[in-house]
């Protein structure tokens, strides 16, 4: 037992980055699945849960789908609610179950993580995700970024936009 913090040390120091490194580190994979676990977890935070999409329209937006790539899309309104048409192909084994919509403290929505399975139970719809063939529901969520991911491994990157 003495010897698992030595072994955890070693294993992840690669993780580090390092000046130069140029490509993905391990750290941001890691952070690129704890931030979307952490994410559910906000949802039994009383105050956080969005009823209705915000009104702040932006034109487009990053989805990120759970750890894997980040895509650009199109926001649009449908009587009040918020479409999220999600621009490239998902791999063929991904079957998107739901979105949610991250807005920030300030009110400005900041990307959407789009998860596999059935919604977090009790939160309201605030508009669709197109992604592929088909729809899946967009609920919403009012929280610090911060409290879900890494500032040097950002979920939603503003040049996957740009």
């Amino acid at each position: 037992m003495r010897r698992l913090p030595l072994l955890l040390s070693i294993l992840l120091l690669p993780a580090c980055n390092r000046p130069g490194d140029r490509g993905p580190s391990a750290a941001c994979g890691l952070a690129a699945l704890a931030g979307p676990t952490a994410l559910l977890a906000q949802f039994s935070i009383p105050n956080q849960t969005l009823a209705t999409p915000p009104r702040n329209l932006p034109e487009r937006l990053v989805v990120r789908q759970v750890a894997g790539k980040a895509y650009p899309a199109i926001v649009g309104r449908a009587d009040s609610l918020w479409i999220i048409g999600l621009q490239g192909r998902l791999p063929n084994n991904v079957k998107p179950g739901f979105g949610v919509l991250i807005q920030d403290l300030d009110g400005e929505p900041i990307g959407v993580m789009l998860y596999e399975g059935a919604s977090v139970e009790g939160a309201p719809e605030i508009g669709a995700v197109s992604a592929g063939d088909g729809t899946v529901p967009l609920i919403g969520i009012q929280l610090d970024p911060a409290k879900i991911e890494d500032p040097s491994c950002p979920l939603f990157p503003d040049t996957v936009i740009q």
